[in-house]
């Protein structure tokens, strides 16, 4: 819990940083990629794109982990810069714990070259999920979170792919565009959560109106206002309502 409500404190800073990360080629072969896959722990890679651009993830796998099998899979955005540092920094205090608990896998990936996730890297995913062959997502789909700048990378992703999409979380995030707000009716079918601080004012409003356009349109939607905090949603930080939300966001 403390390592959690300390990596949220460091999204104030938006440090940059770099990860020493095993590189694995789309080219390569599934049973090399399976053999080296990693469960049960925190495992950052780093894939080369077929357009050449160097993509750092993270991976959580839970143990047992069998690619013959289904899993729910959490694709999630990292805050501030969105670079290495960020990214590894959220997925072992929110997302690990409850990830190897509940039998999930979850994908984070870091900005290449500083290019945000919804500033232009956000065309690099479809490709990366292609990449994965020896990973089955549950029914197909798979669950888009993302903290702050990862909240907005989450809705512009999910607007662009939402026949890929089982349900999309942020804490907080919003559509930041007025195509992405016109995507959410696509996303209307799937389950969407957003939690915000009542203190965060900048964010609220957003979030709210991308509420209406979800219910308007027969979305299902959770808006969750936590009282007494801010932009940094410290009691998120555990991963535990996230997880609950997506649990029954499963299909």
């Amino acid at each position: 819990m403390i390592r959690s409500i300390v990596a949220f404190a460091l999204v104030l800073t938006a440090c940059s940083g770099t990860a020493d990360a095993p590189r694995i080629s789309t080219s390569e072969t599934r049973d090399v990629i399976v053999n080296d896959l990693t469960p049960g722990r925190l495992d950052i890679r780093t894939m080369r794109l077929p357009d050449g651009t160097d993509l750092t993830y993270g991976l959580v796998l839970p143990e047992g982990f069998d690619p013959a099998d289904e899993y729910p899979v959490l694709l999630a955005f990292p805050p501030g810069d969105q670079g290495p540092e960020l990214m590894e920094l959220l997925a072992e205090g929110t997302y690990l714990p409850e990830a190897l608990a509940r039998g999930w896998v979850v994908l984070t990936p870091a900005a290449p070259d500083g290019v945000l996730f919804f500033q232009g890297s956000e065309r690099t995913i479809a490709g990366f999920l292609d990449a994965l062959t020896w990973l089955r997502p549950e029914g197909g789909r798979i669950h888009i979170a993302g903290v702050s700048n990862g909240g907005i990378s989450a809705f512009r992703v999910a607007g662009e792919m939402p026949d890929r999409v089982a349900s999309v979380a942020v804490f907080p995030g919003f559509p930041s565009t007025a195509e992405d707000r016109a995507a959410l009716e696509e996303l209307a079918a799937v389950p969407v959560a957003m939690w915000v601080g009542a203190d965060d004012v900048g964010w609220f409003e957003p979030m709210d109106e991308a509420r209406r356009i979800l219910e308007r349109a027969g979305g299902t939607v959770r808006f969750d206002v936590r009282q007494g905090e801010g932009h940094i949603l410290r009691s998120m930080s555990d991963g535990t309502d996230l997880f609950d939300f997506l649990d029954s966001a499963r299909r």
